[in-house]
């Protein structure tokens, strides 16, 4: 699907919006349309001279929004939810075991 986002291409430069493809919500997952964000100074990091952010890069974690689909095995939310995501981690899944708790 077709999406609008901020997208960071220069360290320099600025987030420009663009048109970018999104795929669609895999098991587990869940497609939120975004009505409001946060702007957090990790978001800034992306563009210090010492990152390792691959650019380019669609930065942040806290957003808010409603649910607009669900795909198979996802439990305890609905179309219609309202939401918060911010960045957390379980400690034991195979994202945060390999290193990657985002």
């Amino acid at each position: 699907m077709q999406i609008t986002t901020a997208v960071l291409r220069d360290c320099s430069g600025r987030d420009e919006l663009e048109h970018v493809t999104l795929a669609e919500p895999g098991a587990g997952q869940v497609l939120v349309r975004i009505v409001g964000v946060g702007h957090c100074h990790t978001d800034l990091l992306a563009r210090a001279t010492h990152s390792t952010s691959a650019l380019p890069l669609v930065v942040g974690h806290e957003r808010s929004g409603v649910v607009e689909a669900i795909a198979a095995n996802t439990e305890g939310i609905a179309v219609g939810d309202h939401v918060v995501l911010s960045y957390d981690s379980c400690r034991r899944c195979a994202n945060c075991l390999a290193g990657h708790p985002a």
